[in-house]
């Protein structure tokens, strides 16, 4: 049995801006194991966020194959990607998404809530709490749990979304510029905490313009007009 978490094939990705057809993924193949920490490394424009929404099921190749832990994704119905994206990938983002009307709890919880439906939730919803609480706690925030995203600090906001990201137990996670909206001091701490959940076993693929930053991962994968290298 393949020990590769993430298995890529000739990936092409394009799309329609006004009469241009724009080629944004040109035949990419990768493959990450589990428990390992990789890198991908590009300008601007690269195509890294695009490959890694393909990765992460919130969009579909023009062509190619996706595995995800043996799981060919091009097989699977819409309701059946949605279920391993909500409960087997993470996600954390450049700008956070948190929503400001709920609080730093709240904000964690909601890919439970998402991933559970109604009589579900509510049966769970303690043991739920729990996970959150726990999850943030590990995040050095077990002061902020009632607190609103409008009056966290930019590295702060980040850990919350990170913690949303981790709710679920995902088997991978997958970062889009993590500290791309920190400054230099702030998005260490960042990757050290991502560093943190790596030694203990989390999947995780970084996408980064920061060169310095991709060299801590383990592996380091280089993009260039749409293409790896």
């Amino acid at each position: 049995m393949s020990d590769l978490a993430i298995e890529a094939c000739n990936l092409h990705k394009s799309y329609r801006m006004g009469k241009v057809n724009l080629h944004v993924l040109r035949g990419v193949s990768l493959g990450v194991r589990e428990g390992e920490f990789v890198g991908i490394v590009g300008a601007s424009g690269s195509g890294k966020s695009t490959l890694l929404h393909l990765l992460g099921l919130l969009d579909r190749p023009d062509e190619g194959r996706l595995v995800l832990h043996g799981c060919d994704m091009s097989r699977q119905s819409h309701q059946r990607r949605n279920n391993i994206r909500c409960h087997d990938i993470g996600f954390v983002f450049q700008f956070y998404h948190l929503l400001p009307e709920l609080s730093v709890l709240e904000n964690a919880l909601l890919p439970a809530r998402v991933g559970f439906d109604g009589l579900k939730w509510f049966s769970q919803r303690g043991r739920l709490r729990m996970r959150a609480i726990e999850v943030l706690e590990s995040l050095e925030l077990k002061d902020r749990l009632n607190h609103s995203p409008k009056e966290l600090s930019g590295g702060e906001r980040q850990r919350v979304a990170i913690a949303r990201a981790l709710m679920n137990r995902p088997r991978i996670l997958l970062a889009d510029e993590p500290t791309g909206n920190l400054d230099s001091k702030t998005g260490r701490q960042i990757l050290a905490v991502l560093k943190k959940f790596h030694q203990n076993g989390q999947t995780i693929l970084m996408v980064t313009h920061d060169m310095a930053l991709a060299e801590t991962c383990q592996r380091v994968l280089h993009m260039r007009d749409g293409k790896l290298g």
